[in-house]
């Protein structure tokens, strides 16, 4: 992953409505839309802090910043997979904070699908560069039956 070239054009993204109370509560997860993604990158998400995402100190959560990092790498194994594939494992190494109004935007790949499980890794990146990186293994759960 090498692009950390950032894109907020409108044109660029949409709203991604998956009816997730997550973003209800918290603000639009926003998909790309004809942007250019990295070699194993299936989707790109992208996320508008806002004051409501902040902790005491002034700076996006970490729950939120680890949120987003499960939500980038879950949809990219998702689209691996061809279902829903819930994370098993996760770790996410904080950066550099983020400050509301910056744009988040992710780079996360599915790096190898194997038979019940997708492997996963990502940054996501802010004004300032990497807020954060991680990994995660998804299951692919047994397709339902009929």
């Amino acid at each position: 992953m090498t692009n950390t070239e950032r894109s907020w054009r409108a044109e660029d993204w949409e709203v991604w409505d998956m009816a997730d109370p997550f973003e209800a509560a918290n603000g639009a997860i926003h998909r790309s839309v004809g942007l250019p993604l990295e070699t194993m990158e299936l989707v790109r998400i992208g996320f508008r802090v806002a004051p409501r995402n902040c902790n005491m100190l002034g700076t996006c959560h970490g729950g939120i910043v680890a949120s987003l990092m499960d939500i980038a790498m879950g949809r990219n194994a998702w689209e691996a997979a061809g279902r829903a594939s819930p994370t098993i494992s996760m770790t996410v190494d904080f950066v550099r904070a983020a400050q509301a109004g910056e744009w988040i935007e992710s780079r996360a790949r599915a790096i190898r699908k194997a038979r019940r499980f997708v492997f996963c890794d990502g940054i996501l990146l802010g004004d300032k560069g990497i807020v954060a990186r991680g990994n995660g293994v998804f299951a692919i759960p047994d397709a339902p039956a009929g």
